[in-house]
Parts: C-alpha cells; structure tokens; sequence
C-alpha cells in the first residue's frame, strides 16, 4: 500500500489522503521496480538475442559507410581532466565496427 507523505521538519510529516493526490500520483494497477535491475535484464536479453552489450563504455558517435548504413560506434576518450587535457590514466576511445 502506498502512503503519500508531506515532510514537515526533519522528524515530523504529514499524511495526505489519496483522495486529495492528483491522478499522476495514484501507482493502482502499476508496477514498481528497480531500475538496474531492468536494465541487467534487458542487457541479458539482448545478449540472448545475439547483440554484444559493452557495459561502461560510453558511444560518442555512431559510423556510418557511404551508403548511410550503420557500421559500428566509437567510444568516448576516458582519463581527461575537467579542462579536456589528458591525465596520467588517458584512453583514447575505440572505433566498434561489424
């Protein structure tokens, strides 16, 4: 069961109705559940289905070849500091084609 809770201070709420909480609010009939839990299964599933998950790498950019087809992804360069110089832990990113 859900419980709408307005925090007053840092020990005391309120409790509010459900019959005064918008219709955006009510979770009747929804499900509830963990996110990276869905996104593990969701990698498991498209593993299953034959595609190469590479988790921890961010894509930077989508290749192309000259007909305009999809050929691969580059990542993302790692180990730059704040001002995009290179650090002592600097990877370039990595060109992924298929």
């Amino acid at each position: 069961e859900d419980h709408f809770l307005w925090l007053t201070d840092d020990t005391a709420h309120l409790s509010v109705p459900g019959a005064l909480l918008p219709p955006q609010l009510h979770n009747h009939g929804n499900y509830v559940m963990s996110l990276p839990e869905l996104v593990r299964w969701l990698g498991d599933q498209a593993e299953d289905a034959g595609v190469d998950v590479f988790p921890g790498f961010a894509v930077s950019e989508v290749l192309y070849n000259d007909s305009g087809a999809v050929v691969g992804v580059a990542t993302r360069d790692v180990g730059t500091g704040k001002d995009g110089a290179p650090k002592d832990t600097f990877e370039r990113g990595v060109e992924l084609r298929w």
